[in-house]
């Protein structure tokens, strides 16, 4: 059935393309955004090789987004969750591409300005403490599908690159505060100026709210307290070099939940310190040359240790125990790009990186206490006009990583262009995961001393992870047909395509008999290995259509259909397939009344699903479903209203605006786990209503 829909959306689109009107007349709204994050070589939509979308800062600020998870759920394919507490973790946002994710979502890789900021031990985002204002973003760049030949083994299944703004457009000082229910408090301070050749800026910002609450309306213990000072600096030496140099501390604080499926992690408040360095240098050697070299360096502290709770086992004396769960994370990275136009028609990219991981952790590699991991890549591409009308680019990624083979990444696409407005995409790629530290190298026990009457001491071992010597890298290879159209006198731009992804060596964790032969607790511990293989087929499009100058709609859909190839596991498999829902939509419109009053509404639809790190074995409420019992799509499907309204104003001779957000306006909902115990109910996302002032001071 799912593909009879593919079928019939994707000729819905071709003929739409050819049985538009075109005119000679250039309408105001027909130029075309620049995309960064295809082949590193700016370029239009039409010539990227790769599905690419794009959400300026227009739209950010329509969708009242606080943080950017929230402007992501433009993308076709994304979905957004907050992950709940069962396990005593502290609270995610969680962002995914097209299922196969838990509360890290691991096959995606997240960069701003091109500096990866995934998480080396445990892989994915904390998007609580991304070090970036969202007033700082010039637009928010997103890859659908794999592109590891641009940007490196973990761009697998879709690639965020968060772009910020040059300092010479921040000029003069910029204020911005929310204040709502949920305890929100948000407030942003900026200031630009210049010296001669030098422009700058600095920022510093917070973030608070109290968390998600509880169904039945109690708060779940998930406030959220970050801060943040970010500063950019853009220095033109002459007329051929310039050098940016970028920089960020912050600091969160997030309460984490009793653990419900685990009895040791008490409630506490987890404290991450996080900084970056980053440094660019762009030279224009000739009109037919350039060379762009970056450094950049991250780090990450995170403060986690604690008592566990009142353990009661008979015939042991109730016993306590001290856990030591912090970490340290650093990351150097080293890249160098050189950009060659040989030919008018010709362009090529090459160049090479290195980066160097170090964890330090006494409780994830209790024997070592830190895993260091090096890693270098060489790459290239190759974009070639045959004519008018076609084009060739293919890109290569060679990547060896410590304790991983050397993998390959090729991409091939090739486009023809039947003419300005209409162009369509045949294309193929390959790309690897590897695997993070934690998941290579994982040693984690817990253990304790307890006594029986008061007197005879009992030393616990409970194994939890143990690593597996010969992990191997994820793989994914996609086919795909897109097209991309401006249309009505190119006030309509539509970006579609079919992909089929297949994904193989998928990386799970089963519980197993302890190898070690040291637990003597339950002689169980949890081993990484490549286990399962998925395919995933669908169709996305997305549509932003400029009626007039004062309305514009943005518009996004995806089907999915997702197959798992393991024939003995059915349950993990069927976790797998029920990863994403089989479809999902968005819907942004925005409208300026005039120069005071204007207003933007957004709606959400996304269909049942379930994380793979969401509760799958409990009895359902009202019966089970075909084929599996019951539990498997355990978020159910929901729909989010949202809607902004703004008056703007002159204080003086200055620009500001007093605007009213209020979000989620339908019924309430849970996006993460349909059937938690008994013990925590289900995290629900209710109203949530906040008044936000800004004032521009140039």
């Amino acid at each position: 059935m799912v593909y009879h829909r593919f079928g019939i959306a994707s000729a819905f689109c071709f003929l739409l393309c050819w049985t538009t009107t075109t005119s000679a007349v250039e309408d105001a709204f027909s130029d075309m955004p620049v995309v960064l994050s295809d082949n590193q070589l700016g370029t239009t939509p039409s010539r990227s090789p790769v599905a690419i979308s794009s959400i300026d800062r227009d739209l950010i600020e329509a969708a009242g987004a606080r943080t950017i998870p929230d402007a992501l759920r433009l993308i076709p394919g994304i979905i957004v969750g907050h992950s709940v507490n069962d396990f005593g973790d502290k609270p995610l946002l969680v962002v995914a591409y097209h299922g196969h994710s838990d509360q890290f979502s691991r096959q995606m890789n997240v960069l701003i300005d091109g500096r990866s900021i995934y998480d080396p031990l445990l892989g994915g985002v904390n998007w609580y403490n991304i070090p970036i204002a969202i007033d700082d973003i010039e637009r928010i760049e997103v890859t659908r599908g794999p592109n590891a030949s641009t940007y490196g083994s973990n761009s697998f299944q879709a690639v965020i690159n968060i772009i910020t703004r040059h300092a010479s457009e921040d000029q003069g000082h910029f204020t911005k505060i929310n204040i709502g229910n949920h305890d929100i408090f948000d407030a942003t301070y900026r200031y630009g100026g210049n010296s001669g050749d030098l422009d700058y800026r600095l920022t510093l910002a917070t973030v608070n709210d109290d968390g998600q609450d509880r169904a039945g309306g109690n708060n779940a213990y998930d406030d959220v307290n970050s801060g943040l000072i970010d500063y950019r600096l853009d220095y033109q030496a002459n007329t051929r070099n310039q050098i940016t140099y970028q920089g960020s501390f912050g600091r969160t604080i997030q309460q984490a939940e009793a653990g419900k499926r685990e009895p040791v992690r008490p409630n506490r408040d987890i404290e991450d310190k996080n900084a970056h360095q980053y440094l660019r240098w762009n030279s224009t050697i000739s009109s037919k040359q350039s060379v762009v070299a970056k450094y950049f360096f991250n780090y990450l502290d995170e403060q986690d240790d604690f008592v566990s709770r009142t353990i009661n086992v008979f015939p042991l004396d109730p016993f306590t125990f001290p856990v030591k769960q912090s970490y340290i994370s650093q990351r150097h990275n080293l890249e160098l790009t050189h950009f060659i136009r040989p030919r008018d028609t010709i362009d090529l990219t090459w160049g090479f990186s290195a980066q160097h991981d170090r964890v330090n952790s006494d409780f994830y590699f209790r024997t070592s206490g830190k895993v260091k991991r090096n890693t270098y890549r060489l790459f290239g591409s190759a974009v070639t006009d045959i004519n008018a009308r076609n084009t060739i680019d293919v890109g290569l990624l060679v990547e060896k990583s410590d304790g991983v083979n050397a993998d390959l990444s090729p991409r091939i696409a090739y486009l023809h262009h039947f003419n300005d407005r209409h162009t369509v995409r045949v294309g193929a790629s390959r790309a690897v995961r590897t695997p993070f530290l934690f998941e290579q190298d994982a040693n984690v026990a817990y253990t304790a001393t307890a006594t029986i009457n008061e007197t005879e001491p009992v030393a616990l071992h409970d194994q939890l992870y143990v690593p597996l010597n010969n992990l191997e890298t994820e793989k994914i290879t996609n086919i795909e047909i897109g097209y991309y159209g401006k249309l009505l006198n190119k006030k309509l731009l539509l970006n579609t395509r079919i992909f089929q992804d297949k994904l193989e060596d998928l990386i799970d964790g089963p519980e197993v008999p302890d190898p070690t032969g040291l637990d003597n607790v339950n002689n169980a511990a949890f081993v990484f290995d490549n286990l399962y293989a998925t395919t995933v087929r669908g169709f996305d499009i997305e549509v932003d259509y400029r009626i007039d100058r004062t309305f514009r709609v943005v518009a996004s859909g995806a089907l999915l259909d997702i197959k798992s190839d393991d024939p003995v596991r059915v349950g993990k498999s069927r976790e797998y397939e029920e990863s994403a829902p089989d479809h999902a939509l968005s819907l942004l419109t925005m409208k300026d009344f005039n120069e005071k009053y204007s207003a933007s509404l957004g709606f959400y639809y996304v269909g049942d699903m379930a994380w793979m790190d969401a509760n799958h074995n409990n009895t359902c409420e009202g019966g089970g479903q075909p084929n599996g019992g019951c539990g498997f799509r355990n978020t159910q499907g929901y729909k989010k209203l949202d809607l902004r309204l703004v008056r703007n104003f002159r204080l003086g001779n200055e620009s500001a605006s007093l605007a009213i957000n209020m979000q989620n306006l339908l019924e309430n909902y849970s996006d993460y786990d349909k059937f938690p115990s008994s013990q925590a109910p289900a995290v629900e996302q209710n109203l949530i209503a906040f008044l936000q002032f800004m004032l521009h001071i140039r």
